[in-house]
């Protein structure tokens, strides 16, 4: 029986870690960076859409409220973004009513745990926007040193 049990807890950590989204280890400056805009966001409302043509999974679509702008010009104080359901997808997860830290490209129509999008707590949006504005005023080097 035990090691029936072993058996099945071991299949889990195998059959868990396969589906596990995997991405790139960058730093928050290189999230600013790498983005073409960068926002603070309340999710308004969102659904799960199952048979979109152009998708090969279903993925959660979301419209959300610009409330701050660090980076970028907003084309209009809603969007429309979509994200993986979540899992071995990279899919930030929704929550209607909740505040996220949107990292956009323009040419992706959505946001993935890989871009650093995620939910915020109102406690941490001082603290996060201190960050993003100090990602900002960061320049890269001109002359490096040589050892």
């Amino acid at each position: 029986m035990n090691n029936l049990f072993l058996a099945i807890a071991l299949a889990g950590l195998v059959c868990g870690e396969a589906a596990a989204c995997s991405c790139a280890d960058t730093p928050f400056d290189g999230y600013v960076k790498n983005a073409d805009a960068v926002y603070f966001a309340t999710l308004e409302e969102a659904k799960v859409v199952r048979n979109d043509p152009d998708s090969k999974w279903p993925y959660i679509q979301g419209r959300f409220k610009v409330k701050r702008t660090f980076k970028g010009v907003p084309q209009t104080d809603e969007m429309m973004l979509r994200t993986g359901l979540g899992g071995g997808d990279c899919g930030v997860p929704m929550f209607v009513s909740q505040t996220y830290i949107i990292f956009k490209n323009a040419d992706i129509d959505g946001i993935a745990d890989c871009d650093g999008s995620h939910a915020i707590y109102g406690f941490e949006e001082d603290e996060i926007a201190a960050k993003v504005r100090a990602a900002l005023n960061r320049r890269p080097s001109k002359h490096k040193r040589h050892n």
